[in-house]
């Protein structure tokens, strides 16, 4: 039995991709793929609240113009 949680051959990380056939470099590749894809996302959502925010404002001003 293994004593201070170590077992032989199994130091560090490498070893679960290592085996599946894909390094570091893919990986950091993905994250960073992935952050530019979700900070788009979230440019392009904070843009349509905006927009809305926008026409909600304009258009409670119209009612109020064609009410008066």
């Amino acid at each position: 039995m293994p004593v201070g949680g170590r077992l032989a051959g199994k130091t560090g990380f490498s070893n679960s991709y290592a085996s599946g056939g894909r390094s570091y470099n893919d990986i950091n590749e993905e994250i960073y793929y992935l952050s530019i894809f979700m900070a788009t996302l979230i440019a392009v959502l904070i843009t349509l609240a905006l927009c809305y925010i926008a026409y909600e404002k304009y258009h409670k001003k119209r009612e109020y113009f064609i009410n008066v």
